[in-house]
This record gives C-alpha cells, sequence and structure tokens, in this order.
C-alpha cells in the first residue's frame, strides 16, 4: 500500500465523520461546538499537508490523485456545511430543516400518527362527556376539534387549551357546544394573541356571544381595541385583560355605544389607572334621581372644578344610565387641576387643601381614595402635556400622544424612530400618523399576533407539531382502526365475559376446598395450648424470675418450628463447604475456593481422630461426655395409606445421646450405617 493509499483512507473516515455529523445537525440531533469544529479543522489541514507531502516524494498514479482531489472537495464542502451551523443563519436552516425532516419521519410512521390521534381522541371524548354531548352532535363537535387543532399549535396553544375552550363556553352558556373549527381558532387566537388562558379567553368570547356579536366581529372589536389603545401610548394587552376581567359586569350597564363604550371604558381605565369595576359601581349612586341630586348637592359643597363637574344632577344620571364610560372620563377631567407641576422635578405636588378635597370626593364617589389619588396625577400629567402641543390641532390627538410622553432632560418628550426624541413643541399634524402606527402592530388578524410574537425556534417548532396534527386528524387514523378493531374488540370482550362467567360459576366450590384445607390450624392450635401453658406456669410458680420465663419462651419457640419464629434472618447462614476425596479432611472447598486445616482447625472442626486421642500427646485415651443435651420438636411421619403419626423428640432423647456418645468414642463406625435397620439398632 503506498503511502497517498494510507492518506486517501484516513480521508475517507474524515468524510465518514463529518458526514455522520452533518447529518446529525441536519435533523436537530446535536449542536456543534465551537472546538469540535477546530478539531475537525486541524485533521482535515493536516491530511492535506501530508498529501502534498506524499506526491512530492514519489511518482503517484494520476488516478491515485484524482480520488484524493474529488476527497477534499468533498471534505471542504462537508466542513462549510459544519461550520455554517456555528452561525445565527446556520442554526436557523438548521432547525428548520431538521423540522422538515422529523415530519418525513412522522408521515412514514403510521404508530406515531395513531398515538397522537389517539390521544386527540382522548381529549374530544373528554370533551363530550364533561359537557354531555353525544350523538350526532358529538361528531360535530370533534370534527371541529379536529379542524381547529393544528392552527391552535402553530400559535403556541395546546391541545389542553383546546379542550379548555370546549368546555369552557359549554360551561358558561350552560349549553351544549356548537362551536366551528373557526369559532375555536378565534377564541384561541385571542388567548395567544393577548396573553390569556384559554378559559379566560372563552369565558370573554360567550359573553360577547351573549351580546349577539358574531366570531368575526368579536375578533374586529379586539384587533381594533389592541390597535387603538397601541396609538394612545396604552398597553394594549393590559387594555384587554380590563375588558376581559370586567366585561360580566359591564354588561349589567346600558353604554349606548355597546361594545365600543365598553371597551373605551376599559382603555380609560388603564389610561387614568383606575379600577373600572369601581367606576361602574360610582355610577350606581346617580342612577336615581333622588340619589342623583342628593349626591350632586354634596359634591357643590366642595367647590372648585368638582362643583362645575357635577353642578347638574340630570346630566350626571343621564351619564350614569347611557354613558358611564362619559362619567368616568369627567371625574378624571374634575381633577386634573388640583394638583401643581414642579418644574424643577418633573413632579406633580400635591397641595394640602387638594388632598383634603380628594379625600371627599372619594367618600361621595365610593371611590377608594388611593386610585383618587392616581387618577389625579395621571390626568394633571396628560393635561399637562396637551397645553404643550403647539402644532397639533385635534385635541383627541393631542391626549393619545400625551400617553406617550416622557420626562427626560428636564423637558417632556416623545420618542420616534423615524424622527428621534421630539420635544412636545416639535410635534406636528404631519408627524402623527407616523408615530401613532409605530405603536401599532402591523398584523391584520390575532392568529398572525398570535404567532408573529413566537420566537423563530418557537414557530419552527409549533409549526411541525401543527403539521403532525393535521395529518392524524383529517386522515381519521384512529377512526378507521377503532372501526376496523371494533368487532376483535367485541370477541375479546365476549371470550374475557366467558371465561369470568365460568370461573364465577365454580368460585364457591374452589374457596370452600381453599377454607376446608385445615393443614395449618396444628400450628396455631400448638401456639395456642403453649401459650395457654406458659399461663400455667406462671400462675403456679413454676417460673418465678424474668430469665426463667425468657428461656421458656425461646424453648417454646424452638419446639413450635424456627419458620415464622422471626428469629430466622437474625443470623446469617453460610455456605456449606467440602472435603473432597484425597485431602484426607484437611481442605474444605467451597464456592469461594479452598481452605487448608491445621490441627487446631480440625480439633475446633470435631475431627474424631483429634477428639479421641489421635492429636492427644498426654497417652491417656480421650473419651467424649457432656451434659444434658436440649433435644427438642416433633417429627411427623406419613404412612403409605396417607395416616400420620407425630414423634416427639423428646421421647426418643436417651437413644438420641448414647449413638452421638457411641459415634464420638469410635464404638460406632466411621462413615455412618449400611443400612436403616442398623441404624435402629444403634439407637435402640
Amino acid at each position: 500500500m503506498s503511502e497517498l493509499d494510507d492518506i486517501s483512507q484516513q480521508m475517507e473516515k474524515l468524510r465518514n465523520e463529518l458526514r455522520l455529523t452533518a447529518r446529525d445537525i441536519e435533523i436537530g440531533n446535536i449542536e456543534i461546538s465551537k472546538e469540535t469544529v477546530n478539531n475537525l479543522e486541524k485533521q482535515l489541514k493536516l491530511l492535506k499537508a501530508q498529501r502534498e507531502e506524499a506526491l512530492a516524494k514519489s511518482e503517484i498514479s494520476d488516478s491515485e490523485i484524482k480520488k484524493t482531489e474529488e476527497q477534499i472537495k468533498q471534505l471542504n464542502r462537508l466542513m462549510k456545511d459544519v461550520k455554517d451551523a456555528r452561525t445565527a443563519t446556520g442554526q436557523m436552516f438548521i432547525q428548520i430543516s431538521a423540522a422538515g425532516n422529523e415530519f418525513k419521519k412522522f408521515l412514514g410512521d403510521f404508530s406515531k400518527q395513531f398515538a397522537l390521534a389517539q390521544q386527540m381522541a382522548k381529549e374530544y371524548k373528554k370533551i363530550g362527556v364533561d359537557i354531555g354531548m353525544t350523538g350526532a352532535g358529538a361528531k360535530f363537535m370533534e370534527q371541529s376539534f379536529k379542524g381547529s387543532l393544528p392552527a391552535i399549535l402553530e400559535m403556541g396553544g395546546s391541545m389542553s387549551d383546546l379542550g379548555n375552550i370546549f368546555t369552557e363556553i359549554s360551561s358558561q352558556s350552560g349549553r351544549i357546544s356548537n362551536l366551528t373549527a373557526e369559532d375555536a381558532i378565534m377564541v384561541g387566537s385571542i388567548s395567544q394573541s393577548m396573553n390569556m388562558s384559554a378559559a379566560e379567553a372563552a369565558r370573554m368570547t360567550e359573553s360577547f356571544m351573549l351580546m349577539g356579536l358574531s366570531s368575526e366581529q368579536i375578533e374586529e372589536n379586539i384587533l381594533e381595541t389592541y390597535k387603538s389603545a397601541q396609538a394612545m401610548g396604552l398597553n394594549a394587552t393590559k387594555v384587554i385583560s380590563v375588558l376581559q376581567q370586567n366585561i360580566d359586569t359591564m354588561q349589567g350597564y346600558s353604554f349606548a355605544s355597546g361594545v365600543k363604550g365598553m371597551t373605551e371604558m376599559a382603555k380609560l381605565g388603564v389610561k387614568l389607572r383606575v379600577d373600572v369595576g369601581e367606576m361602574l359601581r360610582m355610577a350606581d349612586k346617580f342612577y336615581q334621581p333622588e340619589a342623583a341630586i342628593e349626591a350632586a348637592a354634596n359634591l357643590q359643597m366642595l367647590g372648585g372644578d368638582i362643583a362645575q363637574a357635577f353642578g347638574d344632577p340630570f346630566e350626571t344620571m343621564y351619564l350614569a344610565r347611557n354613558k358611564p364610560e362619559e362619567l368616568a372620563k369627567k371625574v378624571g377631567e374634575m381633577t386634573e387641576n388640583m394638583l401643581q407641576f414642579n418644574e424643577e422635578t418633573g413632579e406633580f405636588d400635591m397641595p394640602a387643601e387638594a388632598r383634603m378635597q380628594l379625600q371627599a370626593t372619594a367618600d361621595q364617589l365610593g371611590l377608594s381614595y388611593e386610585n383618587m389619588v392616581k387618577m389625579s396625577r395621571q390626568s394633571a400629567k396628560i393635561s399637562k402635556i396637551k397645553t404643550e402641543f403647539v402644532s397639533v390641532g385635534d385635541d383627541e390627538m393631542k391626549e393619545s400622544l400625551a400617553s406617550m410622553a416622557k420626562f427626560k432632560d428636564g423637558r417632556f418628550v416623545i420618542e420616534t424612530e423615524e424622527f428621534g426624541d421630539l420635544g412636545l413643541d416639535e410635534v406636528t399634524d404631519g408627524m402623527v400618523d407616523s408615530i401613532m402606527k409605530e405603536n401599532q402592530t402591523q398584523e391584520e388578524n390575532l392568529r398572525d399576533i398570535a404567532t408573529n410574537t413566537k420566537v423563530m425556534s418557537e414557530q419552527i417548532k409549533n409549526m411541525r407539531e401543527g403539521g403532525k396534527a393535521r395529518v392524524a386528524g383529517l386522515t381519521n387514523i384512529y377512526e378507521l382502526t377503532a372501526d376496523e378493531m371494533a368487532p376483535q374488540l367485541q370477541k375479546m370482550k365476549e371470550g374475557i365475559g366467558k371465561l369470568g362467567d365460568v370461573f364465577i360459576d365454580k368460585s364457591e366450590q374452589f374457596i370452600g376446598e381453599m377454607l376446608d384445607d385445615k393443614s395449618g390450624s396444628s400450628k396455631i392450635d400448638e401456639t395456642l395450648k403453649s401459650m395457654s401453658d406458659l399461663g400455667k406456669e406462671i400462675k403456679d410458680g413454676t417460673i418465678n424470675a424474668f430469665k426463667n420465663l425468657n428461656q421458656k419462651i425461646s424453648e417454646t419457640e424452638d419446639l413450635l418450628g424456627g419458620e415464622g419464629s422471626g428469629t430466622e434472618d437474625l443470623i446469617p447462614r453460610g455456605e456449606d463447604m467440602v472435603s473432597l476425596p484425597g485431602s484426607n479432611g484437611r481442605v474444605m472447598t467451597g464456592s469461594f475456593g479452598s481452605l487448608a486445616l491445621d490441627d487446631r482447625d480440625l480439633v475446633v472442626a470435631g475431627d474424631p481422630n483429634k477428639l479421641l486421642g489421635g492429636g492427644n500427646n498426654s497417652g491417656t485415651p480421650s473419651r467424649m461426655e457432656f451434659g444434658n443435651l436440649n433435644i427438642s420438636g416433633r417429627i411427623e411421619v406419613v404412612s403409605p395409606n396417607g395416616t400420620a403419626m407425630n414423634l416427639d423428640m423428646s421421647t426418643i432423647k436417651p437413644q438420641i445421646e448414647k449413638m452421638i456418645i457411641s459415634h464420638m468414642n469410635g464404638s460406632f463406625r466411621d462413615g455412618g450405617v449400611s443400612s436403616s435397620k442398623q441404624a435402629t439398632d444403634y439407637m435402640g
């Protein structure tokens, strides 16, 4: 093999590594690090240098040169792909490509499609149970669910979000849900674009539907409110949130301009920093003529702007009844001159008399003093700023621009992208439209707002999940599979039922046979007898010390057997060891290996020769004797005909002692006995 062949093989190995790396990056399995890229580049650079050296040293065939040139081209291309993964755009390309590759795998895997479709079926069947929908209604809801889920996922929602939309609207209305897929998508777009929970968006939608608005009208009103709030420099999401939180309360009041009046009330609440619910409750004070006259009289006593604002009780009553948003605006205007602007600090100071007026007004209107102060400060700020627009004619535009103004470097300015920081006296009517549009979203529907407010990686993921849901839902893979398997499922159900019936019919016999087995009752009888005997011995004084009691209990446990006594697991059991032929009893073998024994070990282990004189250097024959043996327990002997006889070990204690002593003293031959008769003779 030539030197260039070896280099070519190394190039092929690097090419395979780069291809695997590039493929893993493409499907999103790994993120490439800078260190990894550097190491791969070093390998490629080294192989190029080695190739040049090999070409210079010896003659190389044209085919080998051409082969390595092609390898270098491939390596350069693959290296570029890997390096591109380190760039921002490269990462985006990779993520987009990975989404497409994963979707292709999904299309080729029916098990994944079925699993997703079954998950969807579980959700819409749960909805059917929650809202009591079956039959044709359930089928309609199923189609709406499957038709809307892809769009919900693309906007960043979830399957459970969609479930909440159906159940919440049905719960609010008290009716079976008849939401179409388009309706559900609209509610989901409100949720995702306005940062609401799906349940909150559903409740607000149902309130609007109760007022007679269609899905299209609901979206138009919310989108218009959202954009106009942005143009006013308000937190548009906050405005929609205030609308959602107070929609049920506002439905209890008459707004001459309908939903538009409600949305204006929400914008006014955010603009003046007041509690909308509190302002609506204030309107109740002026609802009846007598109450309106009395409240107006009390407010007129406070004088100034307050007396002027509530000078006509019947006008106030009309606003309370028909235009509560105008009444709230009147309260704001009433307080705008109570605070004084400090030119040095850019803050609004509250004189002592203004504080007293605000407290008294809050008491009369049923508003909190803290909210009155906030509203007064905001109204004063807007009033002050409006006076500085010298080149803007429309008063409503001035108010909207005033909400955007900030105190900066000793003056109020409006920050813009097109014109930079503008002093209020620099703003002209020709600039107003451009300034307002800078704050407005360019999207034409809530769905686009929901989608485009997500970062790129989220959009890619949501797009992929939406595509999967579309395939799993609209192919009806779950429904078709379930219909096909229904007969088999029914057969299995019948088979399980039949087998269960047979067992149940025989169960009384089986259970009876089990209960007739009294083999374990003797254990209980023995235990009860031992307890009774122990009680008698304690009572008659046979056992007169605690030590004797423990000894007696130990003997009783031995008599009843170790199993179940609770002590058998306390002492660890060692493994058996054996003495193999040829070891003369001096080598014991077990699973761990072998262990050699000396004379001392053999004495302890009970070697008869050592015990009986073989290891006794005194010249005196050794004999084995011992005191009283504790022999207890029972032997159960079963005859061929099945009858059983229990033999108490204590009755054959003398024979056992004699056999052991004879064996240890050598009168009982080594190696045991040749027959059971001989054993019996020895024992006898």
